[in-house]
């Protein structure tokens, strides 16, 4: 794993984030109990209980994780504690107050940290660790209960467009993307770009065909699970996160925030997805781009007032089938209904 080799330990040493998700790295309790728990009993003290000793990574000099061999539950194994996500202002001080000088230093960068703690969650879930139907009951760590599937919750029947094929879609969607780009302007070869509600990533290839490597996020675990078990989905680059806390843990950094087949929109679910489209508006950088496709006409719409009132400046249109291309064949509900914008900060101009 990518955290092993931040750290310089080999494969084989067993190693283990303090949290048991991602999005539990934001509030971090469990880091905080260990720090308490170390601040205690003196952090070297419990280095040397393990066996083994501490492991501190920097960036510019400054903490921003720390791997601490320990012994618990049977076994030893290195515990890392990290505020990369949390951005936790006191871990540094403390980190450096509990463990002194004494620990190695390893510099790094924070964005390598981050991508190694979405990967070591991605292959826990994959090796089915991160369910309580699947975990192990003799694996610290990992006493996750099972969260309800927001998507499940507000996703019916996809529509007319529920039975088409990936590859078909996938060209359709490259085609959509070479429209959007003759009207915004929109190159996203090599941009940061972050796709929202990916599902199991089905159609995840037609941004990587357009040159990006996005960061793909879905609620629903099972989703992101098999998207990784399929290869349509990156270690590295997918996250099980609810889509209205986004701005809880990025900050103004993608170049484009994309959303396929948003929705379904309805009356009983549309705050929650209102707060979707506000919390994807927050997360672009000045002049980035938001592109969403729809089933339907009224959730384009809909989608165009929360966006308008979050400074979005779009246009909305309909994706009909193009006869004299292949690509636009048999195009039914499956991304008909198109919002493409861009946020500069103050007054969007006109697309």
């Amino acid at each position: 794993m990518r955290l092993h080799n931040l750290f310089h330990l080999a494969p084989s040493e067993p190693m283990f984030l303090a949290e048991n998700s991602f999005s539990d790295q934001r509030g971090a309790p469990l880091t905080e109990n260990y720090l308490l728990e170390f601040e205690n009993i003196g952090g070297n003290a419990a280095a040397r209980k393990g066996g083994g000793g501490v492991l501190r990574l920097t960036e510019h000099g400054i903490p921003i994780a720390i791997a601490v061999y320990v012994h618990s539950q049977g076994f030893d194994h290195w515990l890392v504690l990290t505020n990369v996500i949390s951005k936790d202002e006191r871990f540094s001080k403390r980190v450096s107050d509990i463990f002194g000088s004494d620990s190695e230093e390893i510099e790094t960068d924070a964005s390598d940290l981050r991508s190694a703690v979405i990967e070591y969650y991605s292959i826990f879930l994959v090796n089915q660790w991160l369910c309580e139907s699947c975990a192990r009951e003799d694996m610290p760590y990992l006493d996750l209960g099972v969260s309800v599937a927001v998507r499940e919750l507000l996703n019916g029947n996809a529509g007319d467009g529920s039975n088409d094929g990936s590859e078909d879609r996938n060209e359709r969607l490259s085609h959509l993307f070479r429209k959007i780009s003759g009207m915004i302007e929109l190159d996203l070869s090599g941009a940061d770009v972050l796709e929202i509600c990916c599902g199991d990533g089905s159609a995840t290839a037609a941004l990587r065909d357009l040159g990006c490597d996005p960061v793909c996020i879905d609620y629903d675990k099972c989703d992101i699970c098999d998207g990784l078990k399929s290869g349509q989905l990156r270690e590295e680059r997918s996250i099980v996160l609810d889509a209205t806390e986004l701005s809880s843990f990025f900050g103004r950094e993608f170049d484009c925030v994309v959303g396929f087949m948003v929705g379904p929109i309805q009356p009983f679910n549309k705050d929650v997805w209102a707060s979707i489209l506000r919390e994807s508006a927050k997360v672009v950088r000045t002049g980035g781009a938001l592109i969403f496709t729809f089933h339907n006409g009224e959730e384009v719409l809909n989608a165009y007032e929360v966006l308008d009132g979050c400074g979005v400046s779009g246009e909305t249109f309909e994706n009909l089938p193009d006869n004299g291309s292949s690509a636009g064949q048999g195009i039914t509900g499956y991304d008909r209904w198109v919002y493409a914008g861009r946020w500069d900060g103050h007054s969007p101009p006109a697309l």
